[in-house]
This record gives C-alpha cells, structure tokens and sequence, in this order.
C-alpha cells in the first residue's frame, strides 16, 4: 500500500499561490491541497493558467480549501433559505474547479460550536453538499476542526453513525491536539471512512509544528492507519509562523517520507 505524501499551499500563505508552485517542486513533493483564498483565484482564467503551472512543475492537486469555510455555518445552517441557496452556488464552483484541476476532495469546516442549529439541520445541509460533491466526482470531506461541533469527538461520532456511508472525513492532528485530545484516539472513531490526513506535529509549548520537529509519535500514528488498511494520501500543513525558514519544510518532507516508506 503507498500514501503519497503532499503539501498545503497554505504553509506558505501569505504569498500568492501560483508563485509557491516552483517551491513546492522542488521539495520533491508532487501532490498539493490548494487552498483557494479569494473570489478571483475561482475565476476560469485562473484556475487555468495554474493548471498550467502546476502540469510544468509535474503537480497534481489532491484537494481542495475553500476560503470560506469561515462562512459555512451562516451559509448553510442557517434559518435564512436564499443565503443557503446562494451557498449550494458557491460551493458548486469548488466542486467544478476540482474536476477541473483533477482533485478528488473539497474540505468542509462546518458549523461553529457557537453557531444555533439542530444536530439534524447539520446533517440534512452536510448531507446535500455530499451528495452534490459525488455527482461531480467529489468528496465533500469533514475535518475534525477546533471550535467547530465535528471538533468533538463524541459529535462526529454521532454524526458518522447518523449518516453512514454518505460522509467522509479529513483528519487534521494539530486540531484534535488543540481540542485537549490524543490524535490517535480520535482517529480511531473516523478511520474507516477517512479521505485524507493534514499532518503536523507539537509540543508543551507549540500546538502546530512540522512533522519531526515536536513530540507527536507519527510513526506510532501511520503504523496504525496502515493497519487499518488507509490508502490516502498524507498532507502537511502548518502555518508560515510555525517554521523559521522555507528549508524547514524540504527537511520536514524528507523526514515523513521516510516514515511514510517504512510503514507504508
């Protein structure tokens, strides 16, 4: 079984995305997540001249963040029709965007733990987005995110139970960490219909750092999602203020391939 391990063009945000692409090549890594930061970068002229980018560099992308996933519990969880109708639209276009970069997964934040609405409206608006994603060939995916309800562990337990087969799920260690829990528990609960893995590691002092550079025991991690039979892929992402340096990310990859190669 071989996971192919990519980067988050977010590790490098703020710069513009289509000036990282060459960066990002020549880490040896040929798989990214894009994260979409504004309007404009939707455009058809953009995600083209990307694509071109990318297919010059040999870089596939794997899936896709939406600059809004801020917004997703106004635009879809709310009592107000027309904004989720509005919504579904924008969220349409990621989904046409994916089919036309090659990319398989388009990540979902969901509802904000402060943000009123039934457990069923969570899942009656998760579920239309799913099953609008699989007519495209999408996986509308659910990560595990701080301050949101499916950063719980006993909520997206219930949320997995409740939707069956129609959910999947992006596993993100650094937002399992940050909500006081063990990565390896709450992967436990998602593993068997998990899409996609942001790897990260931390310490006492740091919540979010670059694989190898804290405490976490990612081979203890990948070992278990290899004994589960996990065949997706493992993405980086950290933040531009959790490494001093860009160099710090080539020594990073070079690291967690290792792993990866081991376990995998």
């Amino acid at each position: 079984m071989k996971n192919n391990l990519g980067l988050s063009t977010g590790c490098y945000y703020p710069r513009l995305t289509e000036d990282i692409i060459k960066d990002i090549s020549e880490t040896g890594v040929s798989l990214i997540e894009l994260f979409i930061n504004t309007d404009s970068e939707m455009s058809d002229e953009f995600i083209r001249e990307l694509n071109r980018k990318l297919e010059f560099y040999g870089i596939s992308v794997g899936s896709v963040h939406p600059f809004t996933s801020f917004a997703e519990s106004y635009l879809f969880f709310s009592d107000y029709p027309r904004r989720r109708d509005d919504g579904i639209r924008i969220y349409d276009r990621y989904f046409e965007i994916c089919k036309m970069l090659g990319a398989k997964i388009v990540n979902c934040h969901g509802r904000l733990s402060t943000f009123k609405a039934s457990f069923e409206r969570y899942c009656e608006g998760y579920g239309l987005l799913y099953e609008r994603a699989k007519k495209t060939g999408v996986i509308f995916s659910q990560e595990n995110v701080r301050n949101h309800v499916c950063g719980d562990i006993e909520y997206i337990r219930r949320f997995s139970e409740k939707l069956g087969n129609d959910v999947a799920f992006t596993f993100d260690v650094k937002q399992a960490h940050m909500m006081g829990y063990d990565p390896l528990e709450f992967i436990r609960v998602v593993s068997d219909k998990l899409c996609l893995v942001h790897l990260n590691d931390f310490d006492k002092e740091n919540p979010c750092l670059l694989p190898g550079c804290g405490t976490f025991e990612t081979e203890k991690f990948i070992s278990y999602l290899n004994s589960v039979g996990y065949s997706g892929n493992y993405v980086i992402e950290v933040y531009s203020g959790n490494y001093s340096d860009e160099t710090d990310i080539l020594r990073s990859v070079q690291h967690t391939n290792k792993i990866l190669k081991e376990w995998s």
